[in-house]
């Protein structure tokens, strides 16, 4: 059913999604590309693809890629929206979770669950052996290490005021960055960037970026059937006005964050017209 599906798309194939072509770009298998381009490129996505009557999905908010507004479209677009506290993750995640999944067993309803959880946490799902259902989205390394930074130093963030004692200048936070922090979060540690897409392939079904966000909350809705999806415009905490970045600071943020952009662009390809 979901090939004659696909056959009937209307959807015109991206050019610019060539599996061999990318597969060398990036160093992966071109087996592995074209499933990885047919499990989310929104060119080779059929409509409903993955639409439930009932279900669980995990939407993992990586800080800094329009949380708030994706926040507000799945809570209308989702019969019913879990959201995980930021400063209680692992016993807020277990309690949304068990609410979420009992409820689903009692009544064919769709659930999500949101927050800055990541794979510990997931974890739950795999130990109960029960499927992971995910989604996130993903931001340029640079811009989303600034917006972080700028947004911790904000009265927006509660905790401000330790976090600017801390990191009193973005060099000094640039320094203790974590590497590739955006796929630690979304899939734990990866042995490769093959690794990476394998795992996506296996427990994801959506994956968007911010700087196509509208593009992105189109195909979730269109590819998982959640016609009320809509996007709203939310910016919580301060942007500082355009600077220009030192060309040091740029490259400090990608040497942290070398598979973090890769897949990035990847998914940034599948957005582009």
């Amino acid at each position: 059913m979901i090939n004659e599906a696909k056959s009937n798309e209307a959807h015109v194939t991206n050019p610019n999604l060539d599996p061999k072509q990318l597969a060398k770009e990036f160093r992966v298998s071109e087996t592995l590309m074209s499933n990885f381009l047919d499990r989310f490129a929104p060119s080779r996505v059929a409509s409903d693809e993955y639409r439930a009557t009932a279900e669980v999905m995990l939407f993992i908010h990586i800080p800094k890629t329009a949380g708030v507004s994706v926040g507000r479209s799945l809570r209308e677009a989702f019969d019913h929206f879990h959201g995980v506290e930021w400063n209680n993750i692992p016993q807020s995640f277990r309690q949304a979770a068990r609410s979420a999944i009992y409820q689903q067993t009692c009544r064919d309803r769709r659930h999500v669950i949101m927050g800055h959880f990541g794979w510990p946490e997931m974890q739950l799902f795999r130990n109960h052996e029960m499927p992971m259902k995910c989604g996130t989205i993903l931001r340029s390394p640079v811009d989303r290490t600034i917006s972080n930074y700028n947004y911790n130093c904000s009265s927006a963030h509660p905790a401000n005021e330790q976090f600017r004692k801390r990191f009193p200048s973005l060099e000094s936070y640039i320094s203790e960055l974590p590497t590739d922090v955006q796929i630690t979060q979304a899939l734990g540690l990866i042995g490769s960037f093959e690794n990476a897409l394998e795992k996506l392939i296996r427990h994801y079904t959506f994956l968007g970026v911010t700087e196509h966000l509208s593009a992105s909350l189109s195909h979730l809705g269109r590819s998982h059937g959640l016609p009320k999806l809509r996007e709203y415009r939310e910016n919580v905490g301060m942007e500082r006005g355009e600077k220009t970045l030192d060309s040091e600071l740029v490259k400090k943020i990608e040497n942290r964050s070398f598979n973090d952009k890769r897949l990035h662009s990847l998914i940034s390809r599948m957005y582009q017209s």
